[in-house]
């Protein structure tokens, strides 16, 4: 039996492990910081949703506040590459270094040119790799042009149509054969051979090296590849290990999506080389995993919006099991069966997650959209004054001039009077004392 710590003690480390911790810094955000802030993480997930701003500059500014997202961009689109995309926990930047080893266990068979005539296949991606070689990056739509490639266009598959072309580069990308050289405004990937994106010092093996299989089934995934997968899970699994400081197999597995059986030997073989360590967390069933390295904080004293795709709540288990927090995206559920919103961050105050709130930028209109706020039971008083605060500074952010709150949820009202500048009257929450929802 490993040694014993306390669910308090748990969480502290997890929030530590991920940057949030304590306040956020008070000097200019410099790209050192940010690329700190991403080693620290690991990988950020990608998400085309922009009903308030793409999910991969949330969690950057969680944990470092307002930040210039150029700082962002530029480490994913210029040279040498601080972050690459790939598969990972869905499509997400990653370092450089974790390409190969995450290239061994991503296979993404929904994706690609399966249903394609091999002839026609084999062609596509000859021509496609030919283009690429010789020209600046190109999107989907800038390869189907450059290849003169007329289909009728489908319309049978609703989000899923795509041409012959963008299903063989697709493919391709998931093999590691072309790499995304950024995203356009619109959020189409930019591809490029992989050889021109990865920076030089990641490029001595498999297909990064120049290694080009053939993109018939079962021909691309296995060709030019290292062949130690244990080894590749070993790796991910400690840098998993080192993003969430504690957990359990299940949640080292999901940060990288990698099969829990190969989660378990990489864990074991990492006990057995000190770098990591089993231990009791009271409440938490199941057997459970330290890194070393990572201290108990004294206290956790951040305070976040989170984004639905942070990699704090990434799996669901652990998040409720952790802090006590049911959280479900409810994204693509039916409006009349949603319970707290269509795109609703989770608002992180000291180490407990005190509130849901509903939200949408209005560019348009310059202001933030605040459509519901949920509280937890257990919020503390000073729960709608911290969450003002933070609304406001996420305006900022997003260069949106103005914040509205409208009259959703039981906290709504007590931070619409903080940000209108209103003084608590004692009936807006419970905000004079105790807790928001006590009576």
């Amino acid at each position: 039996m490993g040694s014993a710590l306390s669910l308090s003690q748990a969480r502290r480390i997890a929030l530590s492990a991920q940057g949030l911790i304590g306040p956020r810094p008070t000097a200019p955000v410099t790209t050192r910081a940010v690329g700190r802030t991403f080693d620290r993480l690991q990988l950020v997930q990608i998400d085309s949703v922009n009903v308030l701003v793409r999910s991969h500059y949330l969690p950057f500014f969680s944990r470092l506040g307002n930040y210039d997202r150029d700082l962002l961009d530029r480490l994913a689109s210029r040279s040498p590459r601080r972050m690459v995309e790939y598969w990972a926990h869905e499509a997400s930047f990653v370092k450089p270094e974790h390409f190969e080893a995450l290239r061994l266990w991503q296979s993404r068979t929904w994706i690609g040119a399966g249903s394609l005539e091999t002839a026609v296949r084999d062609d596509l991606a000859a021509r496609i790799l030919g283009v690429l070689a010789t020209s600046r990056p190109l999107t989907s739509a800038q390869l189907t042009e450059r290849l003169g490639h007329i289909e009728e266009r489908r319309n049978d598959n609703w989000g899923w149509n795509w041409n012959a072309v963008k299903r063989v580069v697709s493919e391709l990308f998931a093999q590691g054969v072309v790499s995304s050289a950024g995203r356009t405004p619109s959020f189409e990937r930019r591809y490029a051979l992989t050889e021109a994106v990865l920076p030089a010092d990641y490029r001595g093996r498999g297909i990064a090296a120049g290694v080009r299989p053939g993109i018939g089934p079962g021909a691309a995934l296995g060709v030019g590849l290292p062949e130690d997968r244990e080894e590749a899970a070993l790796e991910l699994t400690r840098a998993a290990l080192s993003a969430h400081g504690i957990g359990t197999v299940r949640c080292f597995a999901d940060y990288f999506r990698l099969p829990i059986k190969a989660t378990e030997r990489a864990l074991a073989e990492l006990v057995r080389l000190g770098e990591a360590e089993e231990v009791d967390v009271l409440g938490w069933e199941g057997k459970q995993y330290k890194d070393p390295a990572a201290r108990v904080p004294r206290v956790a004293a951040g305070r976040a919006l989170v984004s639905p795709f942070d990699s704090l709540v990434f799996e669901r288990r652990r998040l409720e099991r952790l802090f006590g927090f049911h959280y479900r995206i409810e994204i693509y559920t039916p409006a009349h069966r949603r319970r707290y919103g269509y795109y609703v961050l989770p608002f992180l105050l000291g180490e407990t997650l005190v509130a849901r709130v509903d939200v949408k930028a209005d560019r348009a209109g310059g202001a933030l959209l605040v459509h519901a706020i949920h509280a937890e039971p257990e919020a503390p008083a000073h729960t709608a004054e911290e969450l003002a605060t933070e609304l406001r500074l996420l305006a900022d952010w997003l260069t949106l001039d103005d914040v509205r709150v409208a009259e959703s949820g039981r906290l709504a009202a007590a931070v619409a009077r903080r940000l209108n500048g209103g003084i608590s009257d004692g009936r807006d929450g419970g905000l004079n004392g105790g807790r928001v929802g006590e009576p």
